[in-house]
């Protein structure tokens, strides 16, 4: 009995040393638990101020960088665009004898005694304003609209064609593109346009973003005085001296006001007050810059009497050697004065 009792004791004994155990290894878990069901509580209003003003803190650091970010990322796509717009207008140039870039005059050419035949006749000088040369270019699938509106686009009347008539084209009915018609210089109604704004020199609606070389054959508003410019930098030249292709400008690159400081075209890329944009060249090469005059061009005249060219001014009158761009929105003849340049 006495050794029975002892191994039951001793059996209480260690049952009890497994509780207590068991309790101390539980007991700082539990004292976890209610401390922290204790230590629940809310914000105080110091604290939600201190919080906010860290947020705000931040936020006043971070949206500048964000907001340059986003200005960097739509130059750097506005410039491609205009790369590849020039690459189509390469690529079509090496399929011509002569290298020639697209010319809705020579696509849709004038009759010959009365007669229509494709390839053939002269050249309708009156079909070679922007708004055919663009709709020749989608119709050709040299680029597509969205190509031809820059993604920085900030004028309400440049938008991306909302439907492009692919079966417009149509040669056997001397019809060539969007908007074209049989009739010699004539056109038809179309959503993909570019209008002026009567004798403002504005723009209206458009679905075009982009000045470019004007296409007019001679200079002056009669005479034969060739337009050296279209004849020999209308074509796949490789010209990196000549610019092909670019951002708009304010009229006639003027930094004059209040003309310059009330022109759209500064907000597309540069400041309130100043304008900046792309530029491509007759190799295919970008600039990007404050520059209407940029570096790398011929001056216009020799000696003390030489200027810098202004991309958006008619510099060389004379034999239209310089660079020039800008938004033909009526044509109607070959002449200078035929033609109507566009510029807001």
């Amino acid at each position: 009995m006495a050794e029975l009792s002892f191994m039951t004791m001793s059996l209480l004994h260690n049952a009890f040393d497994y509780e207590r155990e068991k309790t101390m290894k539980n007991q700082p878990t539990n004292q976890i638990g209610e401390s922290m069901k204790k230590s629940h509580r809310a914000f105080t209003l110091i604290e939600l101020l201190v919080v906010m003003s860290i947020i705000a803190l931040l936020l006043g650091i971070l949206l500048p960088a964000l907001a340059k970010a986003r200005k960097n990322a739509l130059q750097v796509k506005c410039s491609t665009q205009i790369k590849q717009m020039h690459a189509g207008l390469i690529t079509q140039a090496n399929d011509d004898a002569k290298n020639n870039f697209l010319l809705p005059g020579e696509v849709n050419r004038l009759g010959i005694n009365g007669v229509q035949v494709p390839g053939r006749g002269d050249f309708d000088e009156a079909k070679n304003s922007h708004r055919n040369l663009w709709s020749a270019g989608v119709a050709k699938n040299l680029f597509p609209c969205v190509l031809l509106v820059s993604p920085a686009e900030v004028s309400s009347h440049v938008l991306v064609c909302p439907t492009y008539k692919f079966n417009s084209y149509k040669p056997a009915a001397d019809i060539y593109w969007d908007g074209d018609a049989t009739a010699p210089g004539g056109s038809s109604a179309s959503l993909f346009d570019i209008n002026g704004t009567g004798t403002t020199g504005g723009i209206g609606a458009s679905s075009v973003s982009y000045a470019a070389m004007p296409l007019v054959k001679y200079l002056g508003t009669t005479g034969t005085t060739l337009n050296q410019r279209r004849a020999g930098n209308w074509k796949s030249s490789g010209n990196s001296k000549i610019v092909i292709l670019g951002n708009r400008g304010p009229k006639d690159g003027t930094t004059a006001d209040p003309i310059y400081t009330s022109s759209t075209t500064l907000l597309i890329h540069g400041a309130q007050n100043e304008w900046d944009g792309n530029l491509c060249y007759g190799d295919n090469h970008m600039t990007y810059g404050r520059a209407m005059t940029p570096e790398g061009l011929d001056k216009i005249g020799t000696g003390t009497t030489a200027t810098l060219d202004n991309v958006f001014l008619s510099d060389d009158a004379v034999a239209g050697k310089d660079s020039l761009i800008q938004i033909i929105t009526k044509c109607d003849g070959q002449f200078l004065s035929n033609h109507t340049a566009g510029w807001d």
